[in-house]
């Protein structure tokens, strides 16, 4: 089984969740996780705001226009 990661926005806002000790979702930063099937899993974070780019030290380049 492979497993690829091609972005590391998810992994920042595990380490930003573990070092504030916060469970949930941050504040400017919204998640969804689709299994395509059953060797294929997508999870996407979007970053919504100022906040979620200074959480996670990552800019979203559409502007929040998403």
């Amino acid at each position: 089984m492979y497993n690829f990661r091609t972005d590391l926005a998810t992994e920042r806002r595990d380490i930003y969740q573990k070092a504030n000790k916060q469970e949930g979702e941050i504040d400017g930063i919204e998640s969804t996780k689709e299994e395509i099937n059953e060797n294929v899993k997508v999870e996407r974070v979007k970053i919504t705001n100022e906040n979620g780019e200074k959480a996670i030290r990552k800019t979203n380049r559409k502007l929040y226009n998403n």
